[in-house]
């Protein structure tokens, strides 16, 4: 198929698109609030080791080793409890009873990455609720800061800084629905033009909103109304009454005048009326003579 035809084609089959569009969208509505939305604070946590007599590069090596495993570490049971044991006030039944439901919340409630060759730690804390959300993020930059020794091997020659206090979004960023919105509308153009490039027949067109259509067509017949014949058949029916009344009416009257008229007139009498009334001096009301 050559692209010009195949660009005609598309033109044509705008409800396979657009109804492709609308599954997709449907479909990311249904993902992105399936979930409860949540609020989001964020931190980053600065590794630093303190070897004076060291190789600067092993030395930056063996921090980004450090920052490695400590952001591996905010995953376990263990920094979970000194978590909650911190001091913050920490909702714990949010996380669940059992230990398996407690560390599957939080894995979704807290994610660390380390920065390669900075020993930055990236950290990032989801909750429904925004307060626990900043809540949770001071607490666990307080917990590497004093537990950390417990991770490692450096002892007190590894210090952890915040070099980020934790800022706290003020709108839920879980799930992220601009970026789920734009997916959707990118995934339906994709799958509309596989299907018209696959099946190009018009039997395989299809439309999900038919109502649009119906209303397309009653507003095309609104712009051009069609006037019916049988529409002046009720003002036609009475205008001959009205000219068979006027008709009746004026032979009523002429007949009447004619024998109000004429009946005590004889022939003489009506020719010589009839000269009266033609004579020219009638015209004038007196003889010609007497203008002169």
């Amino acid at each position: 198929m050559e692209f010009k035809n195949y660009l005609s084609l598309i033109n044509k089959r705008k409800s396979i698109i657009m109804s492709f569009v609308f599954i997709f969208l449907i479909l990311a509505v249904i993902l992105s609030f399936i979930r409860p939305l949540k609020y989001g604070s964020s931190s980053q946590i600065l590794v630093i080791q303190n070897f004076s007599n060291s190789d600067p590069y092993l030395t930056s090596k063996s921090t980004e080793y450090l920052s490695n495993i400590l952001a591996k570490v905010i995953d376990s049971n263990s920094f979970f409890e000194n978590v909650l044991n911190s001091g913050y006030y920490i909702d714990k039944n949010y996380f669940g009873q059992t230990v398996k439901d407690r560390m599957k919340s939080w894995s979704k409630t807290v994610s660390a990455k380390a920065v390669n060759d900075t020993g930055i730690i990236l950290l990032d804390v989801y909750h429904t609720d925004r307060s626990q959300a900043e809540m949770i993020a001071r607490a666990v930059a307080y917990t590497l800061q004093t537990k950390h020794v417990l991770y490692h091997g450096g002892g007190d020659n590894v210090f952890i800084k915040i070099i980020d206090e934790p800022i706290t979004s003020n709108y839920p960023v879980q799930p992220n629905l601009i970026l789920n919105f734009s997916m959707a509308l990118i995934l339906g153009l994709i799958f509309s033009w596989t299907y018209i490039y696959l099946f190009p027949e018009e039997k395989y067109n299809f439309r999900l909103m038919p109502k649009f259509a119906s209303r397309a067509a009653k507003t095309d017949s609104l712009d051009e109304p069609e006037f019916a014949p049988a529409a002046i058949e009720p003002v036609t029916a009475p205008i001959k009454e009205i000219f068979s009344e006027t008709e009746d009416n004026f032979n009523e009257n002429l007949n009447n005048t004619n024998n109000d008229n004429f009946d005590n007139y004889d022939d003489l009498d009506i020719h010589e009326e009839i000269a009266r009334q033609g004579n020219m001096r009638n015209v004038f009301g007196k003889p010609y003579s007497d203008n002169l």
